[in-house]
């Protein structure tokens, strides 16, 4: 999901506008539909040789 991005706001999933922060997750302001932080689908963390060859 490339909302992960730093410094990109999520888009509503019902009519792609930029979605709000509010306590714990987003609000689109057009629709109000929510989206939960937990909700969200975090990308896999990296495992694989560090870069320092540690």
């Amino acid at each position: 999901m490339d909302e992960l991005n730093f410094g990109t706001q999520p888009h509503c999933p019902n009519d792609d506008v930029v979605m709000r922060d509010v306590p714990g997750g987003w609000e689109c302001p057009e629709c109000g539909h929510v989206q939960q932080a937990q909700d969200i689908e975090m990308p896999p963390g990296f495992d694989g040789p560090s870069i320092h060859g540690g």
